[in-house]
């Protein structure tokens, strides 16, 4: 069986769908390939909902602070490395960051 949470490469998503479309069954792919059942339901399904195998763009969280205030925090902290978080915190609140 594949590691928890690594993703499938494009490759054997393909493999997936294309023996699906030759009429094998979850359980057999799942065996063939190697992969859990699971696994492989949801990869067809998500080829049905979006017609592709690809993975969509991830943005991520948004940045919480501006460049010019991670550069000042990262001044800060190597200025004096002995300075709290909640020292540097309440510096970088007083500067506008």
């Amino acid at each position: 069986m594949a590691l928890h949470g690594k993703e499938l490469s494009e490759d054997l998503k393909k493999r997936i769908v294309a023996l699906h479309k030759d009429g094998l069954s979850y359980k057999k792919i799942a065996k063939t390939l190697k992969l859990s059942c699971s696994t492989v339901a949801k990869t067809i399904q998500k080829f049905n909902r979006t017609g592709s195998t690809q993975n969509r763009n991830r943005h991520g969280r948004p940045k919480m602070l501006s460049a010019c205030a991670q550069h000042h925090i990262q001044r800060l902290s190597l200025g004096n490395r002995c300075m709290s978080a909640a020292s540097i915190a309440a510096e970088v609140e007083g500067v506008g960051g």
